[in-house]
């Protein structure tokens, strides 16, 4: 996520729209008000385990909601040699547009 997001402020004058994810926001809690059992996780070997456990208590008829958490920064884009910014081809305005007449 952090690299689409660093994709869409590069090249589209720091105008990001999409998601933007709480970190004071407990996805887990909000699993567990569901009835699910909800982990948290933060490092590899901690998903791992959950992983491991979620897959035993499933057999038990236990879902797992894993929430795993990354850092915040927004990642360098993965092809900077194929990205430009985009240049505006077509109008998009309605008024701007032929009218066809069907007939």
């Amino acid at each position: 996520m952090g690299a689409e997001k660093r994709n869409t402020t590069l090249w589209y004058d720091d105008n990001f729209v999409g998601t933007k994810l709480d970190p004071h926001l407990s996805y887990t809690r909000i699993a567990e008000s569901c009835g699910l059992k909800g982990v948290t996780v933060q490092t590899p070997t901690e998903l791992t385990d959950a992983l491991k456990a979620s897959c035993a208590a499933q057999a038990d008829g236990v879902t797992t909601f894993i929430e795993v958490i990354f850092n915040q920064e927004l990642g360098e884009p993965f092809r900077r040699d194929v990205m430009k910014k985009p240049v505006t081809v077509a109008s998009t305005n309605r008024d701007d547009l032929p009218i066809q007449q069907v007939g």
